[in-house]
C-alpha cells in the first residue's frame, strides 16, 4: 500500500512539475509575441496550440478513467443494494463526483475547441488580436488544470480500491 502512495505522490510531483514547465514554456511564446508586433497572428497561436497539444494525449486516459469509475458506481450499487454502509455510501458519493469533474473536464475541452477560431486571427485588428490571444490562453490554460487534476484525483481514487 506505501508504495502506491509513494508511486502516486511521485506522479503528481512530476505531473505538476511538467504542468509548470509547460505554463512558463507557453507563457514565455506568448509574452515573446507581444514583444514583437510585427508578428503574424499564426505564430501567437501557436502557443495556444502547444498547450491544446499537451492535453489531447490525457484525454484518452481521461476516458478511461470514466469507464472505471462507471463500473466502480455499479459495483457499489449492487453492494449497496445488498448491505448498506457509510463507507460505501462516502466512496460512491467520491466516484459520483469524480465521475462529473471527468465528464467537466471533456466538456471544456470540446466546448474550448469549438468556440477557438486560430482563423480569424488574420481578420483582427492587433490589438484585438493581443486580447483574443490571452482570452483564450487563459481558457485553455483553465481546461488543461482541470483535466490534469480530475485525472489525478480518479487515479488515487482508483487505486485506493
Amino acid at each position: 500500500m506505501k508504495k502506491y502512495v509513494l508511486a502516486t505522490f511521485l506522479a503528481l510531483f512530476l505531473l505538476s512539475c511538467n504542468t509548470n514547465k509547460e505554463r512558463e514554456n507557453t507563457e514565455e511564446t506568448i509574452n515573446h509575441a507581444h514583444l514583437h508586433e510585427e508578428q503574424k497572428p499564426n505564430e501567437l497561436n501557436k502557443g495556444i496550440m502547444a498547450i491544446h497539444d499537451s492535453i489531447m494525449p490525457a484525454m484518452g486516459s481521461l476516458m478511461d478513467l470514466q469507464k472505471k469509475i462507471s463500473v466502480e458506481i455499479k459495483n457499489m450499487d449492487s453492494l449497496l443494494a445488498v448491505k448498506s454502509s457509510d463507507i460505501l455510501k462516502e466512496r460512491k458519493e467520491k466516484a459520483l463526483l469524480l465521475h462529473t469533474q471527468l465528464e467537466k473536464a471533456d466538456q471544456e475541452m470540446m466546448n474550448w475547441m469549438h468556440q477557438y477560431k486560430a482563423d480569424t486571427l488574420n481578420k483582427m485588428d492587433k490589438e484585438h488580436v493581443a486580447a483574443y490571444i490571452t482570452d483564450q490562453t487563459q481558457k485553455i490554460e483553465a481546461v488543461r488544470d482541470l483535466t490534469h487534476k480530475s485525472i489525478s484525483e480518479a487515479q488515487i481514487f482508483i487505486q485506493k480500491k
